[in-house]
């Protein structure tokens, strides 16, 4: 073997070494990003509006009691009737939106319930959740996180509300039959927010909203809430500009992400829609798959503080939604 030939083969096992330990540095770096992101535990001071998460989180006890809350359900009806109860104590006029849903386990009968927050300027801004469990056959799924955080979520924000605002008026709509009976598809899911948009357009009332704002999962103590990578950029900077303004940037990220949910069929009918959820249930990814869509869905990984910065946040960014719809810009 010549020197050169030597020298040559010195090289590349050195640059296979680099290489290699490039590598290994780079997956611990992306390994430490996943962990990190969105992994930071809420904490909070006192509340930047009247909104107030440890009573959210008192509803969201007595939501997570009622059980597995199914569509059609006897426990989603007690549900409702808490859900209307709180509504009409916070002053709030309260419509129910029955309707028939095909599903693959059988015809059943939905409800959609919404609160109304009477605005002085025409127009509606919506905010929606979905408030029934999604069905499995083989373990009890209570979703303290994945229903209950946000049902809780809406009753609050309707006593922090109240009856009547200076803006457009707010529609709080929880939406029933969300979660898919199968595999999602355009026939099998969001059945509440689908049937919510046909009846708007059989009363002639779609172009009366102005705007979406779907809220989901946000309950988890690692609070880490992403942009939605689908949304009207002016709406998105909005609400994840309030958050940065008011000192909660940390739990509104920058990074993108697409997720579905009930906001979909209204993008789709042309109404700007956003959706804010945590879709990375714990402190990191592992844990996420050990909490989502599983029986460790409970009370105790969910955490009043979570409650409490979403609900300030999406607060004071009414008003600003206000704004960006009255002044329309390409986005």
């Amino acid at each position: 073997m010549s020197a050169r030939e030597s020298t040559a083969i010195k090289v590349i096992v050195i640059m296979g070494v680099f290489v290699f330990l490039l590598l290994g540095l780079t997956s611990i770096g992306l390994k430490n990003l996943v962990r990190t992101t969105g992994a930071k535990r809420v904490a909070v001071d006192k509340a930047k509006s009247p909104f107030d998460g440890h009573r959210a989180y008192g509803d969201l006890e007595t939501v997570v009691g009622f059980g597995p809350r199914i569509s059609g359900s006897k426990a989603l009806g007690r549900l409702r009737a808490f859900i209307k109860a709180g509504l009409t104590d916070a002053g709030l006029s309260v419509r129910e939106y029955a309707f028939e849903a095909d599903t693959p386990i059988g015809l059943l009968r939905m409800v959609n319930v919404v609160g109304v927050v009477e605005g002085a300027r025409p127009g509606v801004i919506m905010l929606g959740t979905h408030y029934e469990t999604k069905y499995f056959a083989d373990f009890e799924f209570v979703g303290a996180n994945d229903g209950a955080s946000t049902t809780a979520w809406m009753m609050e924000m309707a006593r922090a509300l109240g009856p009547k605002r200076e803006g457009r008026t707010v529609w709080l709509c929880f939406f029933d039959g969300q979660a898919a009976f199968g595999e999602s598809s355009d026939v099998d899911g969001l059945y509440g927010s689908r049937a919510f948009v046909q009846r708007l357009r059989e009363t002639g009332e779609l172009p009366k909203v102005h705007a979406m704002i779907n809220v989901d999962m946000i309950g988890d103590c690692f609070l880490g809430v992403k942009r939605d990578r689908f949304a009207p950029s002016r709406l998105t900077r909005v609400i994840w500009g309030t958050a940065r303004d008011m000192g909660h940037g940390a739990y509104f990220m920058p990074f993108m992400q697409g997720i579905e949910g009930g906001h979909v069929p209204f993008r789709r009918a042309g109404i700007p829609a956003v959706n804010v959820i945590d879709f990375s249930y714990g402190g990191s990814e592992a844990e996420h798959r050990q909490n989502w869509h599983t029986a460790n869905d409970t009370i105790e990984r969910v955490c009043a503080e979570s409650l409490q910065v979403v609900g300030d946040v999406i607060y004071h960014a009414l008003p600003l939604v206000d704004a960006y719809l009255d002044n329309p810009m390409r986005d």
